[in-house]
């Protein structure tokens, strides 16, 4: 049994996901992407992962690369997470104009976010036609305050709780 390109795609819309904003160094700029294929995996070691299309440009620059930062975007940063997506606007010159800071790895972290992390790359995997990246946590920092960005049949807006 198989299904089409076009059902899976449906299938896929109604689960809704948080928004995080993937970012790392390459050869002295940076640059980044937004993921909403993004999971806890292991507490000990503390482990998550993120899936990335074998397409786009930014998946060959995360593949030769070692580490990588996962922001997750408040309910406040809809535009900025469109953005990331877009192909056609300069990460290095977005992430330079952002509150952001540089760790030692030279990872570029968002301050702004709901929660920021640093990950050294562990494992990759193929899956498909992306590429599954597991991310070791070596740092990171959380805000109390903000509320989540949910991705939905593919928009963006606010969680409400029950």
């Amino acid at each position: 049994m198989s299904i089409t390109d076009d059902t899976f795609k449906e299938l896929m819309k109604r689960f809704a996901s948080g928004v995080t904003l993937i970012t790392f160094e390459n050869e002295g700029k940076y640059s980044g992407l937004t993921v909403s294929s993004f999971c806890s995996l292991s507490m000990n070691p503390p482990l998550i992962l993120i899936c990335i299309d074998k397409k786009i440009p930014s998946h060959k620059l995360l593949k030769n690369g070692t580490n990588f930062g996962v922001n997750i975007c408040t309910s406040e940063q809809g535009k900025l997470a469109w953005d990331f997506a877009n192909s056609n606007v300069d990460k290095n010159e977005l992430i330079l104009s952002l509150n952001h800071r540089i760790t030692d790895d030279k990872v570029p972290l968002l301050n702004d976010c709901l929660a920021s992390m640093e990950c050294t790359i562990k494992e990759t995997y193929e899956g498909g036609d992306h590429t599954i990246f597991v991310g070791q946590i070596g740092n990171g920092h959380f805000d109390e305050k903000s509320d989540p960005l949910i991705y939905y049949k593919s928009g963006l807006g606010d969680f409400k709780p029950n």
